[in-house]
């Protein structure tokens, strides 16, 4: 059998990232990590941070949701866009003026999130044990596991209200901050 295909020209290499890309890089994880590490040990800050954070982040996203609106008010959805908008900044000035009370809604929700997620997995494993080929008990465990911790989350407030976001955030951070780090050497100039 021979190969018919044109021999393929070797495509150029890309010119290597110039070394204050990738300590850019480098320097931003660090930074993430060192804010990850502070907020482990301070997370009652962190909370009030993320408190602080997410309200003026459901501020943003109302005010913009609004200002679309009335630039396009004929679009689809309109009402329920316009309820969303209205909530949105409702929500994000509740917790932009009240972040402790919104610290514990948050974890609240995160509380009854993981409850519910757990025993969807729960019973999406039992409604597969007969299958071969899916691992339903350890799916099970999981979900359990995801009962578990929210009803904790839960048992805990308020007092767990005022840690756990902070120490949630400061996994994040330190997460994003080793993706980054991981990211650099790796770097490819865009043409």
């Amino acid at each position: 059998m021979t190969d018919t295909a044109a021999p393929s020209t070797p495509s150029p290499s890309a010119p290597p990232v110039p070394a204050w890309r990738k300590a850019a890089f480098i320097i931003c994880g660090l930074i993430f990590i060192a804010l990850g590490v502070g907020a482990i040990f301070a997370p009652l800050t962190a909370t009030l941070a993320a408190s602080l954070s997410f309200g003026a982040l459901m501020l943003t996203s109302g005010v913009i949701g609004l200002v679309m609106l009335v630039a396009d008010w004929r679009a689809k959805a309109f009402i329920w866009r316009l309820i969303w908008s209205i909530v949105a900044i409702v929500g994000g000035l509740c917790l932009l003026l009240h972040p402790w009370s919104g610290a514990f809604a948050l974890t609240l929700i995160l509380g009854v999130a993981l409850m519910a997620q757990g025993l969807v997995a729960f019973g999406h494993a039992l409604a597969h044990r007969t299958s071969k080929t899916c691992p339903w008990g350890r799916m099970a465990v999981a979900g359990v596991i995801g009962a578990i911790l929210g009803a904790l989350l839960i048992w805990m407030l308020p007092h767990a209200g005022m840690i756990v976001p902070g120490v949630f955030l400061a996994f994040n951070l330190i997460s994003y901050g080793f993706s980054l780090i991981a990211v650099a050497p790796d770097l490819r100039r865009t043409s």
